[in-house]
């Protein structure tokens, strides 16, 4: 398998390794918790990193949001900023990227229209499409992360992809897929948090998500306006944040008593 990686990956995109620079700039992030009428969240047009470092000054609802997701967003940043640093993606990239995120399901390298090069594992259980990745997200750029999320029999999976340039051209991409689901050792009571990408529920935790107050949002319409809130109301009511992911909305949620 290591050597099929490697060389299917030099006949794929020589050219782009000409032009793929090691130790990239990593990411810059602005985001924050604050204080206010409710939970106050801002970022810039890249994969952001939440900060919650200062949960305990939210109130009790949000405060308890904060700090389940503290550990399961150092994760994901940690796999951004380190798809974003990498240089030449190759079989050693693929296996460093596997040792340090074991929650990983795999790594994939496709060609500048979304066919399957090379992969670690070479046998996926879960069949994906990676077309929708070719797609560049709303308000950015051609080199950013890009991501999507795809429904399967066995749960869904979520692809971040990191553009391989030749120029101002993605000839091919790399790309790290994972179940959010082996993400949950790494927050608290995950019993109580339910996570949800467009279109898809990704974990409800101890319910079915039709049975929470975020069923009745209309997403598409709400993430245009805010990027915090509550819904529903009283013992039911949930505080929801959305963290960005690639350019692809992740909408995470608990108890807000």
């Amino acid at each position: 398998m290591r050597v099929f990686f490697r060389l299917v990956f030099k006949c794929a995109v020589p050219a782009c390794m000409l032009v793929l620079l090691p130790g990239c700039s990593t990411l810059t992030e602005t985001s924050a918790w604050k204080k206010t009428s409710g939970l106050y969240y801002t970022y810039v047009n890249r994969p952001v990193k939440l900060d919650l470092t200062s949960a305990e000054a939210l109130p009790e609802g949000e405060s308890r949001l904060a700090s389940r997701l503290m550990a399961l967003d150092w994760q994901l940043t940690g796999l951004e900023r380190t798809l974003e640093a990498m240089g030449v993606p190759d079989q050693n990239a693929a296996d460093m990227l596997l040792r340090r995120f074991p929650w990983l399901s795999g790594v994939t390298i496709l060609d500048g229209d979304a066919n399957v090069f090379a992969a670690v594992p070479s046998i996926q259980l879960k069949q994906l499409d990676y077309t929708p990745l070719l797609a560049v997200p709303p308000k950015s750029s051609t080199r950013a992360l890009r991501a999507c999320v795809q429904d399967t029999p066995l749960g869904p999976e979520i692809m971040l992809a990191r553009p391989i340039m030749r120029e101002a051209e993605a000839v091919g991409f790399f790309v790290a897929t994972f179940d959010f689901r082996s993400l949950l050792p790494y927050a608290d009571a995950s019993g109580d948090i339910v996570a949800r990408a467009p279109g898809v529920t990704l974990w409800s935790g101890d319910r079915m998500y039709d049975e929470t107050p975020l069923a009745g949002e209309d997403w598409d319409v709400l993430l245009g306006e805010r990027s915090f809130g509550q819904a529903g109301e009283g013992d039911d009511a949930m505080v929801w944040v959305v963290r960005y992911l690639g350019g692809m909305p992740l909408v995470i949620a608990s108890p807000a008593r």
